[in-house]
């Protein structure tokens, strides 16, 4: 998962829940033994399974829009190699 630094801290040291919310709110697009999966980010259980990237990542588009939330793709060997902004421009 993408660490990010949160810079609007409280003087008390507290960060907003809308804060914490914005940061992990997030679609991840993994590689899986037979395929891909289409994950939310802080989330275990998969959304969905797919035989291909693409396949993937169409869904993920789809669930990024409609949520409006990133979408973060991984390589093969499970690294990040690119995130998409809500809406639908790379950061």
């Amino acid at each position: 998962m993408t660490k990010r630094i949160i810079r609007d801290v409280s003087i008390e040291g507290k960060i907003s829940r809308k804060k914490i919310n914005s940061v992990v709110r997030a679609v991840h697009v993994v590689p899986e033994n037979e395929g891909w999966q289409v994950r939310k980010a802080g989330k275990f259980r998969v959304a969905e399974k797919f035989p291909s990237q693409d396949a993937a990542l169409e869904y993920a588009r789809n669930i990024s829009r409609s949520k409006d939330v990133d979408l973060i793709i991984h390589s093969k060997d499970g690294r990040q190699i690119s995130i998409q902004a809500k809406n639908g421009q790379a950061k």
